[in-house]
């Protein structure tokens, strides 16, 4: 009998939220959850946990250099708010990246060229997006670079989705999702 009502609240809440938003939401990124506020300090860490579910960050030859502009929530790479300076150097401070390098705000599928000692990878966050107490979401783009004196290479990009949560004051990625590319 219990189960039944509970069953039946649920389902009238669900219901009930629906039924009160006033206009769909057009997020593509974060869609329902809202921003998460952390100190830059744990934010970059957020965003190193995510880069160390996809690269080995401790090896010296990788170089990742960040895109200074969260992704949009919208779809598509284009203009998105621009990340603190703070983050930005968080970012750094932790050896997670070794600069900075902005897209093109319209995108590209070609290998983008960025002023560093070394090819690699730009990597373009989104804003942290809370889903419970320690834990977050977060979506990471990322797309191969090339120097000037590298000369032209394949291109490569991908955008996965992170699940990351804090254990005893560490963040680690517990769930990834490969997004498929959006036309």
């Amino acid at each position: 009998m219990w189960i039944r009502r509970r069953v039946a609240r649920v389902f009238f809440l669900a219901v009930v939220g629906v039924g009160c938003r006033s206009e769909e939401s057009t997020d593509v990124r974060g869609t329902g959850l809202r921003t998460q506020t952390l100190p830059p300090a744990e934010q970059a860490k957020v965003y190193r946990a995510a880069l160390s579910a996809a690269f080995h960050l401790d090896d010296p030859g990788l170089s990742l250099l960040v895109d200074p502009r969260f992704l949009p929530r919208g779809s598509g790479v284009g203009d998105g708010p621009p990340m603190t300076g703070d983050v930005v150097r968080a970012l750094h401070d932790q050896g997670t990246v070794r600069g900075t390098c902005q897209a093109p705000p319209e995108g590209t599928r070609k290998t983008i060229n960025c002023g560093a000692p070394r090819p690699g990878y730009v990597v373009r966050f989104s804003e942290v997006f809370r889903l419970a107490a320690d834990s977050v979401q977060v979506y990471v783009g990322v797309q191969k670079y090339d120097t000037p004196e590298s000369g032209a290479t394949e291109a490569l990009q991908f955008e996965n989705v992170y699940q990351v949560v804090r254990h005893d004051g560490d963040w680690s990625a517990a769930r990834e999702a490969r997004i498929k590319k959006r036309k």
